[in-house]
């Protein structure tokens, strides 16, 4: 049969721009983001919060290179070093030690300091008490620090505070770079060359009376002026080094043992990777060696070949020439020979 042509197409109706841009809006919010999305998003957000735990913590915790005190002891000795002389230096000092030991004590409770266990020492000494471990885990029940919560300080009060601070190092920095040109002659013009002066003028006092001290059963004291006991001091001060040199020696003993018996594989296994590894450089050696001989020889062969090349392309030149010389007389001789029986045979004839 001959085709019709005919054809059913679908066309959308048309849609108003409100029904469109609601259809949009509802279409965004029915969005379901993946997982991966969910996971960035759940790493950002734990970023940050380490971020502001980090920026919460005081400058000690953030350099584990500082040695960290216990704040049991802390303010006690603290007060014992502030002096009765001014009533206000001395609440002021006060304040500022409380401040310390509060920051301290707050520091030791949230930020505990945790042992190397990558140091062998420490790592021998933890193994040590696997079978204690009840009686240490209430031992550091006990002995845990009180937990001591700090004040909210604004960041505006902190940024006001800093700039207090440091208008009152320019003015004990001015306050000594007057003292030094009143008494040196010398103004310092840069904050960095009065602080090296101030530390240089330290050192120096340091030094003078460090030369009075006198070392005793209670260490190191200030000597009375002309009373000399040099020897006596020395004498003292080599005991106590000595015998301090000796309770570390016995305890490095005991921890050599202990690292020879947890160590003892890894000992015979480093040994016999050395003895190996010995092994193989012998041979290696060797190799390289025996490389360096027989590319000499090589080199040798190769020179020694070229010229026995050149001496037998002259022996083939030269025989080459003989035999041209002598192929030539064989013809001469040959000519000569022709010619005598053309003239016997002619002769015969007559």
């Amino acid at each position: 049969p001959a085709p019709q042509f005919e054809y059913e197409l679908a066309v959308p109706e048309d849609v108003p721009m409100e029904e469109a841009d609601e259809d949009e809006r509802v279409g965004r919010k029915m969005i379901v983001k993946d997982a991966a999305e969910l996971d960035a998003e759940e790493i950002k957000r734990l970023q940050r919060e380490a971020e502001k735990l980090y920026e919460e913590q005081s400058s000690v915790i953030k350099r584990p290179d500082l040695p960290r005190p216990k704040s049991g002891v802390v303010l006690d000795i603290l007060q014992e070093t502030v002096s009765d002389e001014d009533l206000a230096m001395v609440s002021a000092a006060k304040l500022i030690n409380e401040e310390m030991t509060t920051l301290i004590s707050h520091d030791a409770y949230a930020h505990p300091v945790q042992p190397d266990k990558k140091d062998p020492i420490v790592a021998s000494l933890m193994s040590e008490g696997k079978g204690k471990k009840d009686k240490k885990d209430k031992k550091r029940k006990q002995t845990m620090e009180p937990e001591t919560h700090l004040d909210f300080i604004p960041e505006e009060s902190l940024e006001a505070a800093n700039q207090l601070l440091e208008d009152e190092l320019k003015a004990v920095l001015q306050e000594k770079r007057e003292l030094l040109s009143s008494a040196t002659g010398k103004y310092y013009e840069n904050d960095s060359d009065v602080l090296d002066a101030v530390a240089a003028d330290t050192v120096q006092a340091a030094s003078g009376s460090a030369s009075q001290l006198s070392f005793s059963n209670n260490g190191w004291e200030q000597g009375v002026e002309g009373d000399d006991r040099t020897a006596e001091t020395l004498y003292a001060e080599y005991k106590a080094i000595q015998n301090a040199t000796n309770a570390v020696a016995k305890s490095c003993s005991k921890l050599e043992q202990k690292l020879v018996i947890q160590t003892g594989g890894y000992n015979q296994r480093s040994q016999s990777l050395i003895d190996s590894s010995l092994q193989s450089f012998a041979m290696l050696r060797h190799s390289k060696i025996e490389a360096v001989v027989y590319s000499r020889l090589r080199s040798h062969e190769i020179k020694g070949a070229q010229l026995r090349i050149e001496s037998l392309r002259d022996e083939i030149e030269r025989l080459e020439e003989e035999e041209t010389k002598k192929q030539k007389k064989y013809g001469e001789l040959m000519h000569t020979k022709n010619r005598l029986q053309l003239k016997i045979r002619s002769q015969e004839k007559k």
